[in-house]
């Protein structure tokens, strides 16, 4: 095969390929978010904090894991973003850049999160600049800093569920993927914003996410597992792209 065959086999590939690289990134996303609330939901004791003080420097180990794990995640969901919107650009580029957008903005306030689980590691060492403080004031700031991580993380899920309406919305329209894959993302975006929302103005509203997390997971995880095994149909990617380029 020529240098000039190989490029346009790449360039041939190249929609499939972004679409299985974007599904690698969603499975990891996935996984390691899981990761990171397995390892470190735990510690955390509802308002005790002298326990979850307790139990945070007892397993610092797994409380740094399941940091590291979330970084993971958010990192990897920019590879999501990032490919999802070549993915879909022939379907509505302005929609899709709207989508990354949103995806690139939840995974800031996120990451303003994630910081939130330093500052426990930072209080409960005492170190001697902290002396003018008690125990009991460092370890109350500590769960104060993992509260406010929770209404932040909140914050950035009415941003996912946005791209994820977007992005389900997008897949519907498109030729080149299953439209159900997109009606099921677009109910899991929905039900991220309703669960955020419901977070914010009702004392209880946390208490939706064990419903929400199974109907979003539905929707992420199928078209992750399809992008990850089918990709796309090249053939409809590029007539739709055709398209696209001759209406603008």
């Amino acid at each position: 095969m020529s240098k000039a065959e190989m490029t346009e086999h790449f360039r041939e590939e190249s929609p499939r390929l972004k679409a299985r690289i974007a599904g690698a990134c969603w499975l990891l996303c996935i996984v390691a978010g899981m990761v990171g609330f397995i390892a470190g939901g735990p510690l955390i004791v509802a308002n005790d904090a002298a326990a979850t003080a307790t139990n945070i420097l007892a397993n610092e180990s797994l409380f740094r894991f399941g940091f590291a794990a979330n970084l993971i995640s958010g990192l990897s969901y920019v590879g999501v973003t990032v490919f999802m919107y070549y993915v879909l650009k022939p379907v509505s580029r302005s929609l899709s850049l709207l989508a990354a957008f949103f995806g690139l903005a939840g995974v800031a306030i996120g990451g303003v999160a994630w910081v939130s689980n330093l500052v426990p590691l930072t209080l409960l060492h005492g170190d001697q600049y902290l002396s003018a403080l008690t125990a009991s004031q460092l370890q109350a700031l500590s769960l104060a800093a993992l509260k406010l991580q929770t209404h932040v993380f909140f914050i950035g899920m009415v941003f996912f569920g946005i791209q994820c309406i977007s992005i389900g919305y997008l897949v519907a329209r498109s030729s080149f993927l299953p439209r159900i894959l997109g009606v099921l993302l677009g109910l899991g975006g929905t039900c991220y914003v309703i669960a955020s929302f419901a977070n914010f103005l009702l004392p209880l509203g946390a208490r939706l996410m064990p419903f929400v997390v199974p109907v979003a997971l539905i929707g992420e995880g199928s078209l992750t597992v399809w992008l990850l095994i089918k990709g796309l149909n090249e053939q409809r990617w590029y007539e739709q792209a055709t398209q696209q380029r001759g209406l603008s």
